[in-house]
């Protein structure tokens, strides 16, 4: 039974080098999650990965800069203030280009510490995870485990990016174009969720769960843990996290 084992993982180990010769396993755990996220364990790295996420996200919110239009949210904003009247409108413009330089701020800021944000929570997650699931954690697998998850929000970001410059303009309201959850995706098909079922659905995020489930292949990878109970073990609790997160404290 050793010798089986030891050969069917260097049968994987043959399988994903012949296939996937000289792709980084980052990217091929986005194919393939259970062959790319063991190699990705083994001897795949960080910076990559950190790097794509980074610019992308980057990307999303240098276009959502370059887009948005603060002059709806200004007025709303200086008529619930019950200054609008009072204000010539050199000055409403004023507020306005404050309102977009303080949303370019914020957006690009944010977006230059989500990815080492990110990074630094999932590696958190996969070492809690491989001790919640009785597995033996390896150190040198967790830091490129967790980047390697950092990839799918990485797509999102670059399809958002991209969604975002094709539009004649964007509000400050509106930071993600392309629909992702089962929320959005369900308004875009004409069948918008009401109350909590907006709510419930808003939780479920494609790409998120994506994530999800390369970080669950990498905690069985890096913790020594069969697949089947890391990769179930990891999406119950992603699906209690974004309850708790998105419903029970509101998102």
């Amino acid at each position: 039974m050793r010798n089986t084992g030891v050969f069917v993982s260097g049968s994987s180990e043959v399988q994903t080098a012949g296939v996937w010769p000289a792709i980084p396993p980052a990217l091929v755990a986005l194919v393939t999650p259970d062959l790319g996220m063991e190699r990705q364990a083994r001897v795949g790295g960080v910076k990559l990965s950190l790097l794509v996420a980074m610019a992308c996200a980057v990307f999303a919110a240098g276009a959502l800069a370059l887009r948005v239009n603060a002059s709806s949210a200004t007025l709303t904003k200086l008529e619930q203030a019950g200054s609008l009247s009072t204000m010539s409108e050199r000055q409403i413009e004023d507020e306005t280009r404050n309102a977009e330089r303080l949303f370019t701020v914020t957006k690009v800021g944010g977006a230059l510490f989500a990815a080492p944000v990110g990074l630094g929570l999932a590696s958190l997650a996969t070492v809690l995870l491989g001790w919640f699931l009785k597995g033996r954690v390896k150190g040198s697998a967790v830091a490129p485990v967790a980047a390697a998850t950092l990839l799918p929000a990485a797509i999102g970001n670059l399809l958002n990016g991209v969604s975002t410059l094709r539009a004649a303009y964007v509000t400050t309201n509106q930071t993600a174009l392309v629909p992702t959850n089962l929320a959005d995706i369900a308004a875009s098909l004409g069948h918008p969720l009401v109350e909590w079922g907006a709510k419930l659905g808003g939780a479920f995020d494609l790409f998120s769960l994506w994530s999800a489930l390369l970080l669950g292949f990498g905690v069985a990878a890096a913790a020594s843990i069969p697949a089947r109970r890391a990769v179930t073990g990891t999406l119950v609790a992603w699906v209690c996290w974004r309850l708790l997160t998105h419903v029970a404290v509101g998102g």
